[in-house]
Parts: C-alpha cells; sequence; structure tokens
C-alpha cells in the first residue's frame, strides 16, 4: 500500500512498516489515537524514537500492516 494509505490507518492506531525496512517488529505508530499527533519509531530491539517520514518513505508502495509489539 502507499503512504497515503498507511498514514491514514496510523492515524488510527494500526501499527505500519515497510517491507524494506526488512523488520516486521520495526513500525510507525501513534501513542495515543486520535489525541496524540506525534508519530513514533518502535525498532526490533525495543527503543522508541519520534519519528519523520522520508521522501522515500513517502514515496514508497511497500507498507504493511503489522502487529504492535509491547
Amino acid at each position: 500500500m502507499n503512504f497515503s494509505q498507511a498514514l491514514d490507518r496510523i492515524k488510527w492506531g494500526q501499527p505500519m512498516s515497510r517491507e524494506a525496512w526488512g523488520d516486521k517488529r520495526t513500525y510507525v505508530y501513534r501513542r495515543n489515537p486520535p489525541d496524540d499527533d506525534a508519530l513514533f519509531l518502535r525498532e526490533s530491539a525495543g527503543s522508541e524514537s519520534l519519528w519523520s517520514p522520508s521522501a522515500e518513505d513517502v514515496l514508497a508502495t511497500d507498507w504493511i500492516d503489522v502487529p504492535r509489539v509491547y
């Protein structure tokens, strides 16, 4: 799916990843949808950071739904 579709899902709480990242445990999410506008990246090692999409992320068509890992 494209970034626009993925962003719509992220807005409502669905974690999303990219196939290019090679790890479904690395994903973008919102902590408290729809109240929190910040996007976070959770990496497979468990670290989390604020996330801003790159031009490559915005133009990508390899976005996929993934389960949230706690």
